[in-house]
C-alpha cells in the first residue's frame, strides 16, 4: 500500500498545544472512520461474500464452529469407563514456583522496546 503523506521527524521540544490539537483531530477521525468501517461491515455481511475494492478488502466469514463433545457424550450418557479411555492429563511446571523456593534472586528478563498505543476513552 503507498501513502502520500510524509511524516516529519520527532522533535524533542514538543509544542503541547499542537500536540493537543492533533490528538484531538486523531480523535475525530477516528470515530469517522469507526463508523464508516461498521457500515462497511453491516453491508457486506449482508451479501454474504468477501469484496475488494482498490486495495481494501472486507472478507466474510460464516463464522466459526465450536463442537460441544463433552455435552454430547453427556447427553448419550457415556460409560465411566470409555470416559477414562480418554482422560488426559497434562504436567506443567510453575518455574517462578521453583525458582522462588530454591531464593534465585537473580532472573534473566527480556525488555521489549517502548511503545505508544492510541485509544479513545469512551
Amino acid at each position: 500500500m503507498t501513502t502520500d503523506i510524509q511524516v516529519p521527524p520527532v522533535k524533542k521540544d514538543i509544542d503541547a498545544s499542537a500536540l493537543a490539537t492533533k490528538m484531538l483531530e486523531w480523535e475525530k477521525l477516528k470515530y469517522q472512520l469507526d463508523y464508516l468501517e461498521d457500515l462497511i461491515k453491516q453491508e457486506v455481511k449482508a451479501l454474504g461474500k468477501t469484496i475488494t475494492v482498490g486495495n481494501v478488502r472486507a472478507t466474510y466469514s460464516q463464522g466459526r464452529k465450536v463442537y460441544d463433545y463433552q455435552g454430547a457424550a453427556i447427553r448419550a450418557s457415556a460409560p465411566e469407563s470409555i470416559v477414562n479411555e480418554w482422560k488426559k492429563t497434562t504436567v506443567t511446571v510453575d518455574w517462578r514456583g521453583v525458582c522462588g523456593e530454591m531464593g534465585i534472586d537473580e532472573i534473566p528478563f527480556v525488555q521489549s522496546d517502548p511503545s505508544v498505543s492510541l485509544k479513545l476513552e469512551v
